[in-house]
């Protein structure tokens, strides 16, 4: 399987201080950058 390339660009982003967040590492994620959780549907 190859890789999914979301963007190739940088992504900007807002974020909460004190909030946990997952980076996306497959590009699958409709969320990105950050992982949603759609690569385990793969």
């Amino acid at each position: 399987m190859q890789p999914h390339i979301a963007q190739k660009a940088p992504y900007p982003v807002e974020v909460e201080a004190g909030k946990s967040y997952f980076w996306c590492a497959c590009g699958e994620s409709q969320q990105q950058s950050f992982c949603d959780g759609s690569h385990q549907q793969l």
